[in-house]
């Protein structure tokens, strides 16, 4: 065991050091270029240009661009003044920069501070594409009046959200007020104040997903997001299982830049569909934090509530850190990640304590854009033994590989295995079809050494 922990740590250490000094070239790269970028002037081309040095009035027309830092603008005519930093559009014109990109009429833009307003408004805010009657646009934030988001591009979206009033953050949260839910052209719900959390696979969609799978039987939920105030939002994740039955988690949650906060109380499943009953539990996890200059970044966690599952019932306190390297780019289709962590867990049902190390080290591979590939290790040392069969390790050295193949505009099929490298033995054997349904993705799934089948279908990215 001692070994097998020095040749762990031996290999993070060298991949560490290797990925420093990548790290290190990158950051000096990523400083020069922001020098040139702080000193990047002001650039207005048109086919007919005119400009007072004097009151700074500026007049445009024909094939107009204006390009100051990460900001374009284009348009056919325009006027404004250089002193203010301003100019005013009362066509078409469109708007390119970080996390937006906007085509709208009748724009008033300060292309220093990038703020303004636009009218009859089309594009994208980040991953979100928007409509609105008419736009607010913040350094931060980008408010539409009588707007629409959705993250299906369709002309007529499968699904899509509208409000009367809509504040975006991007790559954070948006808030909605008097939303409607809306699958093609029907309103399913409508909620008076609605909040959504736009970070990358935080929260379930915001759309009624269903599924199958062989032990809870057909499935239907729904995952809902009040704002209360401030950061405080309260939640619910609906979910009904034919065989199951009423399976809700609900609480609040507090959502910051530094850190996330929630009360949960409800059932909650791990990916072996075993489940177990929180009666709350109060959780805490830090934003993820870069240690120094170091090609490491951490993830740190802390819960404690009551957990029952069958006829165990008692408090459980869980501390979880978690070490992940910079992903690093071995090739042009080889990348590869590696982490480690320790985790505490207490349980007051017989007063134990679990100790758990955890290793990963893992190679995917995109030879092309319809293949994925993808191998690994992962390794969980403990030093205890679990009272839930929630928390149970079921494979302490596994070792993973699989693949996803892309075969046409609709169809893509994977197999993944785990294999179990203490009893040398295959733990799991996984083939997928995956189905596109436009806006829609269903995954169906036969797990062959647990003879199951298990089927989802979500809004994509939603």
């Amino acid at each position: 065991m001692r070994n097998a922990k020095n040749f762990l740590f031996g290999l993070l250490a060298l991949i560490t050091v290797f990925s420093t000094a990548m790290s290190g070239q990158a950051a000096e790269v990523k400083k020069q270029d922001n020098s040139l970028t702080a000193k990047a002037p002001i650039i207005f081309e048109g086919d007919d240009l005119s400009f007072s040095e004097v009151t700074g009035e500026v007049f445009a027309k024909g094939n107009v661009k204006i390009i100051k830092d990460q900001t374009i603008l284009t348009t056919d005519e325009l006027h404004g003044n250089t002193k203010q930093s301003k100019v005013w559009v009362d066509g078409s014109a469109n708007i390119v920069q970080p996390g937006l990109n906007l085509v709208g009429n009748g724009i008033d833009y300060n292309y220093k501070d990038r703020t303004g307003t636009m009218d009859a408004v089309k594009g994208k805010v980040d991953k979100e594409t928007i409509t609105a009657q008419n736009i607010n646009l913040g350094a931060n934030e980008v408010i539409l009046h009588n707007g629409t988001v959705t993250r299906c591009p369709a002309q007529v979206p499968d699904y899509h959200i509208s409000a009367d009033k809509i504040e975006m953050w991007p790559g954070e949260k948006l808030i909605a007020y008097n939303a409607r839910f809306w699958i093609k052209d029907k309103i399913i719900f409508t909620l008076p104040k609605y909040q959504k959390d736009l970070k990358e696979q935080s929260t379930p969609s915001s759309f009624p997903r269903i599924g199958y799978d062989s032990d809870n039987g057909m499935m239907i939920a729904q995952y809902l997001e009040v704002p209360l105030a401030g950061e405080l939002a309260v939640y619910s994740d609906l979910a009904y299982y034919s065989q199951s039955h009423f399976k809700p988690m609900s609480g609040f949650i507090n959502r910051n830049k530094n850190y996330t906060a929630s009360l949960n109380w409800g059932y909650e499943q791990n990916g072996d569909h075993e489940w177990v009953k929180k009666e709350p539990e109060i959780a805490f996890k830090l934003a993820s934090r870069r240690i120094g200059s170091s090609p490491l970044t951490a993830d740190f966690s802390v819960s404690s509530g009551k957990w029952t599952e069958g006829n165990v019932s008692g408090w459980r306190q869980d501390y979880s850190l978690y070490l992940k390297g910079d992903p690093i780019k071995l090739n042009s289709i080889f990348t590869l990640d590696y982490g480690t962590g320790f985790e505490k867990i207490k349980y007051s049902y017989n007063d134990s304590t679990n100790n758990i190390w955890r290793y990963d080290v893992n190679l995917h591979a995109k030879p092309n854009e319809r293949l994925d590939l993808w191998t690994g290790f992962s390794y969980r040392d403990q030093s205890g033994v679990s009272v839930y069969q929630y928390d149970e390790i079921d494979v302490p050295r596994e070792y993973k590989a699989g693949f996803m193949y892309q075969v046409d505009k609709l169809n893509g099929l994977g197999v993944k295995m785990s294999y179990d490298l203490d009893k040398d033995q295959v733990h799991d054997l996984d083939y997928t079809w995956r189905r596109n349904l436009h806006c829609l993705e269903a995954d169906i799934t036969y797990r062959a050494k647990r003879d199951q089948v298990t089927v989802k279908v979500n809004a994509i990215e939603w």
